[in-house]
């Protein structure tokens, strides 16, 4: 065995721990069902007379501290986001209210020109440009203000399944959709999770319609959901067959205006809403991807939020 041969070899050395010693020593081993499992080694030889006679070793599995390190670096990251969202979505209130004023005036008075003035074809045509182009500025700052709001108003329990299908059903007949082969694997008996039911239809709706648009509107849609063992969360699962996100950009993916898709395709505040709405439910969620495969889409609710925890306060 390679790892016995360099243990011995290293207890050997002393230029690491001493001679016929080993601390804190990281290797891996195979189990007898073929797993590797990470341990820690403290080791040492036994001498009688200058002569090697044994050697005594303490093992340390580290699966379990390597795994809690995985969670507590996963947590941090989270935290780390959550904090970037809040500066973000002050800064993003604080644009929105600047915009409506005069993008109202903008709209107001192309409208009054063209009731009230004979125009040719041509400057018709450039004041409905403007006039297209003014209400898809008011479009985007109603979005601004809807991932910036906060107030939750019908929190009430709901079938979280009943609220994915009718999601898939509201969607399922548009264009976008009929290429795309839906799979769906919802737990049975799934307890209720207390939510604002419109804000759950925008938020599966934002990730459902994120995933086609990215698949380009053909592949496999996969919405699972399930009950997570030992605790009182669900987990909805939501997958695409698309092109995947790259590793340089998955970590900016929930960030308004971030967008991978060409200029005009949407307002790049999608996946935003979708982050604000998880967050003010008290949960989180995650991306997964593998570029060329696809991306996972990871939502994580909790049963017992009570109506009083995080949200109340509205901009």
């Amino acid at each position: 065995d390679n790892n016995a041969y360099e243990v011995m070899r290293n207890l050997r050395r002393a230029d690491i721990d001493g001679k016929g010693k080993l601390k804190s020593y990281k290797v891996d081993v195979i189990s007898k069902h073929g797993e590797i499992i990470p341990i820690m080694l403290n080791a040492s030889i036994i001498y009688e007379n200058g002569e090697e006679i044994a050697t005594i070793g303490f093992f340390h599995d580290l699966r379990e501290e390597l795994r809690m390190k995985q969670e507590l670096e996963k947590t941090q990251l989270q935290l780390l986001q959550a904090e970037k969202m809040s500066s973000l979505g002050k800064l993003a209130a604080g644009v929105a209210h600047q915009l409506n004023n005069p993008l109202g005036g903008i709209t107001l008075f192309a409208k009054l020109i063209l009731e009230e003035y004979d125009l040719q074809d041509g400057a018709k045509e450039d004041l409905h440009r403007i006039l297209k182009d003014a209400k898809r500025c008011r479009d985007t700052v109603k979005e601004l203000l809807e991932f910036t709001r906060q107030t939750r108003h019908l929190m009430r329990p709901h079938d979280i399944n009943r609220a994915i299908n009718r999601t898939l059903f509201l969607l399922e007949s548009q264009t976008l959709f009929h290429n795309i082969v839906i799979k769906k694997d919802l737990a049975s008996s799934l307890p209720l999770v207390l939510s604002d039911i419109q804000q759950l239809y925008h938020l599966f709706m934002n990730i459902i319609l994120n995933a086609a648009q990215a698949m380009e509107g053909k592949g496999t849609l996969s919405v699972k959901s399930y009950l997570l063992p030992g605790e009182e969360q669900v987990c909805i699962a939501i997958s695409d067959t698309g092109p995947g996100i790259s590793e340089e950009n998955l970590p900016h993916i929930f960030e308004p205006f971030f967008a991978t898709k060409d200029e005009g395709k949407g307002t790049g505040l999608g996946l935003s809403l979708a982050y604000r709405i998880v967050q003010n439910h008290g949960g989180h969620i995650n991306a997964e991807s593998t570029p060329g495969k696809g991306t996972t889409f990871s939502i994580i609710l909790l049963i017992g939020l009570k109506e009083n925890e995080g949200g109340e306060s509205g901009n």
